[in-house]
């Protein structure tokens, strides 16, 4: 290489380093507003809403979390917190091993607190429904993702899971685009000439 190719070369720029945060696409109020819980369970719920942005468990491999809740009444003083109509779990895991561990983790408690168990569909998941301790839930694993949904009994036809699927299953879509979250490169070398 001649020298006067050589200098014609600009120098190499440093490699910027940007790191990604680990997220589930958005919030519970970008993924799953309460038009889309209404679509699902076809009703309109109504109360208020309450969102909460988990923080990260190294020691279960949970990245990120999102508790989505809906149909809560007023607070009343000296009273228990209200119980929310619907809620919707979402985690984020840095495998789908550790979900799916955290969603049989689930099952197993509510089945040794005497829960029946039933499979079902989530899209082309497969989830579980239990009844029978607590409110009715339904938990599933769809690769690094988990989804649990609980619904009051007075939302769901007795002996239903058609709502509890379809709420999983709009949880799960809306999540589609999750990050587990890296460090990006961002400017790399370039040359002219």
């Amino acid at each position: 290489m001649s020298s006067s190719a050589a200098s014609s070369r600009a120098p190499a720029s440093p490699t910027a380093t940007v790191k990604v945060e680990p997220s589930l696409g958005g919030r519970c109020e970008d993924l799953l507003p309460v038009g889309v819980v209404n679509v699902a369970l076809r009703r309109v719920i109504v109360g208020r809403t309450a969102f909460v942005l988990g923080v990260p468990e190294p020691q279960i491999g949970r990245l990120t979390y999102l508790n989505c809740r809906y149909g809560l009444s007023a607070p009343v003083k000296g009273k228990p917190a209200p119980v929310p109509l619907v809620e919707i779990g979402l985690s984020l895991y840095r495998s789908p091993a550790q979900a799916s561990r955290r969603v049989q983790g689930t099952i197993d408690d509510y089945l040794s607190h005497g829960a029946s168990d039933k499979g079902v569909r989530v899209g082309p998941v497969s989830g579980t429904v239990l009844t029978g301790y607590g409110l009715p839930t339904l938990a599933a694993a769809a690769g690094p993702r988990t989804v649990a949904v609980t619904v009051s009994p007075k939302l769901v036809a007795r002996g239903s899971t058609a709502e509890l699927a379809s709420l999983a299953k709009a949880a799960l879509d809306a999540s589609a685009h999750y990050t587990l979250g890296s460090a990006a490169a961002g400017a790399s070398p370039s040359s002219t000439g």
